[in-house]
């Protein structure tokens, strides 16, 4: 390829292709020199040092692959003493990111993006530790970039996810307009969103208009001390969740006694293998043969069943949903049933959480199916050591440092 050609194709600023060695392997070395001697920047302060130039050398960086090989550059590289600190440093070039140029690091960043670290690191044979250290420097660039000041939410959710085992969290914070985390950090809790509503600023906590929660203490504790302005949203997918596992509770207890009294008929309508059809919110035409023998059979569970669906209901008619509800919490606590009568006070002392669904129509389905992918992204590397890495993959891969957005 001739030396010309080498020079358009890399298209690099002042600078042009003097020798290519290294065909012969699967790599292309290729020795650079400057047209025009400028005076150099320094790497320390950023400023033009019009001082002679302390000493000379080269440096590898690493480009964009050619025809399937690594292309190595042999770029040359000067020091300077820095007028600000009397430092020696060397000079910085726009176009280098480390040993790498701006596009090579543009392009591991897009490929973290859609596969693991290993895989990309096969494709661009490199090992992982580089890819690595590429990845989390282009993110750090990034997201003091896009996330610093953290963007103002008028709709948010907050929720919480495990990404390590003994009880260790991340809390995202998602846009609920924009569909994207952000703001995260590690840990759950009050002390956590209390430390996004400090970084947003007391101004612009106050232009938030609804937050939707699962209704923990800490969160509404945070919410109620910084945006004073803002709804409050209890999620009715949380809501029903709560309904599911009181169901669940009742239903094991049944069944412990069913065993205990060998009644095989009702352990096979109580057992684990049909929870599923108990707790599905759809009426189906198994879920109603199995209702109708639970009412003979077992009156406990069957009324925990009807509370659930009496409460579904509430949802349907927003004109009638506070007397709906106020019957339902009554209904619930005249029950007796243990489950169903912490629930009953549960929802009584949150119920103005629970009516403002109907003012602000938003839940945290979004945070929710967030969580799945931030699962299924700590499933594909196999656990993350460095748990701010772990916080910025999140933001490349469901927040606003997606190199899709840029596109």
């Amino acid at each position: 390829m001739h030396l010309d050609t080498i020079t358009k194709l890399l298209d690099i600023p002042n600078y042009r292709a003097v020798e290519v060695t290294g065909r012969e392997y699967d790599f292309f070395g290729v020795t650079l020199e400057r047209v025009k001697d400028i005076p150099p920047v320094c790497s320390g302060c950023g400023r033009i040092h019009g001082a002679s130039v302390h000493s000379r050398g080269t440096m590898i960086a690493e480009d964009l692959q050619i025809s399937g090989k690594r292309v190595l550059l042999l770029v040359p590289k000067r020091k300077v003493k820095c007028s600000e600190d009397g430092t020696i440093r060397v000079e910085a070039l726009q176009w280098l990111n480390g040993r790498f140029t701006d596009r090579f690091t543009e392009q591991v960043y897009r490929l973290t993006s859609i596969t693991t670290n290993q895989e990309a690191g096969w494709f661009l044979k490199l090992d992982d530790e580089t890819v690595y250290r590429i990845d989390k420097r282009k993110l750090e660039e990034l997201a003091l970039e896009k996330l610093d000041p953290v963007p103002v939410p008028k709709h948010m959710s907050v929720d919480e996810v495990a990404w390590q085992k003994w009880h260790k969290y991340v809390t995202n914070v998602v846009d609920v307009d924009q569909r994207k985390v952000i703001w995260n950090d590690q840990g759950r809790g009050k002390v956590n969103l209390d430390k996004f509503f400090r970084s947003l600023g007391k101004e612009n906590c106050e232009k938030i208009e609804a937050v939707a929660c699962d209704g923990a203490r800490g969160y509404l504790s945070s919410i109620k001390q910084y945006a004073t302005n803002a709804l409050i949203v209890l999620d009715h997918f949380h809501v029903k969740k709560y309904l599911n596992d009181a169901v669940d509770t009742v239903r094991k207890e049944e069944l412990k006694k069913a065993r205990q009294q060998n009644n095989g008929e009702l352990s096979s309508i109580l057992h684990c293998n049909k929870r599923f059809i108990l707790m599905q919110n759809k009426v189906t035409t198994k879920k109603q043969d199995l209702l109708e023998k639970l009412a003979s059979l077992n009156e406990r569970v069957y009324q925990a069943m009807l509370l659930k669906e009496q409460f579904v209901s509430i949802y349907t008619d927003p004109r009638t949903a506070r007397g709906a509800l106020n019957e339902w919490i009554i209904a619930a606590i005249k029950s007796k049933i243990p489950a169903f009568v912490e629930l009953g006070y549960k929802f009584f002392r949150k119920r103005s959480y629970l009516l403002n669904y109907f003012l602000c129509k938003i839940t945290t389905a979004i945070s929710e199916g967030i969580n799945n992918k931030i699962k299924r992204l700590s499933r594909m590397a196999y656990g993350y050591k460095d748990v701010h890495y772990f916080l910025l993959k999140i933001h490349q891969h469901c927040g606003l440092l997606n190199p899709k957005l840029s596109t």
